[in-house]
């Protein structure tokens, strides 16, 4: 199927541009027809349905399941509700998203299938919680779960960058602030300094020798770290080793911890909004396993999946796995012994958003303070290595 650029007249007289799957022009006209638009010109468009540009951002998600939401709610039949989305959204990526899929369903796929055709858009996860809604009869809930998944991931991300985007700028700039008073500051105190006949402190010598060695190696210092990265991201793409470095990530200080909670909240926010659904548990763990970043992680969930099936009880299997913090261990448990695995599940997901938010506001109080003793510590050190021979020299002039 190709993908079309349109310009396009509405019926009173204004004309409207988008994006379109079809497999001809010809078709590219009736299903602008079929919308009322009357097709005026057209292009074939060389950009893939996967492309950054082509995303549809999680706002408009939200707003598109949340409208699916309330028109299955009043009755109003699937593909009815998916028109009125094609035609009215306010994005001009979900109309285009809606057209496709819409086509789809009047070729006679399902409203899952139509979904699963968009990968890029949506994830498994919500494909397969929308396919057993069609099965169950039970969309609105379905979609209801989506919602609500979409908004905590917003969530998530929204305190991942809290905690990641002050302390990088914080370092960022103290690297500048010390490269330019190591590399051009120092070097041209220091020559006054190495030109007079007196004995230099250890703190002076030290300075200048790391002046030197900054002066010589800036390069590689700058570069250091972007290599390491870029290592260990084409090494990454071994399965092992990419498991490897995601477990190192789980065990490192402070870090880890915060990883382990989100992992576990996210893993608990899946499992449960599966299992409401009425998949069975090992469907559970695998979809949830698809919505673990971690790789590690997710690795075991895998165990925990093949345990369950060899007949281990599902609390027992996730303690076995060393990842999940005894809470969760506990509440799965509590959830396999009343029944009730749905309200267990949201009692772990209430306490961990609290765990995430406190621990991302302990880290990032803690590394600010760090990050200015460091600094205060290298410019204390600059102005005894500096003035001190310097005020020894004035003295020995009087």
């Amino acid at each position: 199927m190709n993908r079309y650029r349109y310009k396009a007249i509405k019926p009173d007289g204004k004309y409207v541009s988008g994006k379109l799957a079809a497999n001809n022009p010809a078709q590219l006209m009736s299903i602008l027809k079929d919308s009322s638009l009357e097709l005026v010109s057209y292009s074939q468009d060389k950009v893939k349905a996967g492309g950054f540009f082509n995303r549809i951002n999680s706002d408009d998600l939200v707003t598109m399941f949340i409208q699916l939401e309330q028109l299955e709610g009043a009755g109003v039949p699937i593909i009815e509700a998916i028109s009125d989305l094609k035609d009215s959204s306010d994005s001009v990526k979900v109309r285009n998203v809606m057209h496709e899929v819409y086509e789809s369903i009047k070729s006679g796929s399902l409203f899952s299938e139509g979904l699963a055709k968009r990968p890029d858009v949506f994830s498994s996860t919500y494909i397969g919680l929308i396919a057993m809604g069609e099965k169950t009869g039970n969309l609105s809930t379905s979609f209801s779960s989506i919602v609500e998944d979409i908004k905590w991931n917003n969530d998530i991300k929204r305190k991942t960058k809290k905690a990641i985007t002050g302390p990088i700028f914080g370092l960022i700039m103290m690297f500048v602030v010390l490269g330019v008073m190591t590399t051009i500051v120092v070097p041209k105190v220091t020559s006054f300094l190495t030109a007079q006949s007196i004995n230099l402190p250890m703190a002076t010598v030290s300075l200048i020798a790391f002046s030197d060695f900054m002066k010589k190696y800036w390069l590689l210092m700058v570069l250091f770290f972007p290599a390491i990265w870029l290592t260990i991201k084409i090494m990454s793409a071994s399965q092992g080793f990419a498991t490897k470095v995601d477990d190192v990530k789980l065990k490192l200080p402070i870090f880890g911890s915060i990883i382990t909670k989100i992992e576990s909240a996210k893993f608990c926010q899946f499992f449960a909004m599966t299992f409401r659904s009425g998949l069975g548990v090992l469907d559970c763990l695998e979809s949830s396993s698809v919505a673990i970043k971690n790789k590690a992680i997710r690795q075991s969930i895998l165990n925990v999946k093949k345990q369950v099936s060899d007949g281990k009880k599902l609390a027992d299997a996730i303690s076995s796995t060393g990842y999940f913090p005894s809470l969760v261990v506990r509440m799965f448990k509590v959830g396999e012994d009343t029944g009730n695995m749905d309200g267990s599940l949201k009692n772990i997901k209430f306490f961990y958003d609290r765990e995430i938010n406190d621990s991302i506001d302990r880290l990032v109080g803690m590394i600010q303070p760090t990050i200015t003793l460091v600094m205060g510590g290298m410019i204390g050190w600059i102005s005894i290595a500096v003035f001190g021979p310097i005020y020894g020299t004035f003295s020995n002039l009087k």
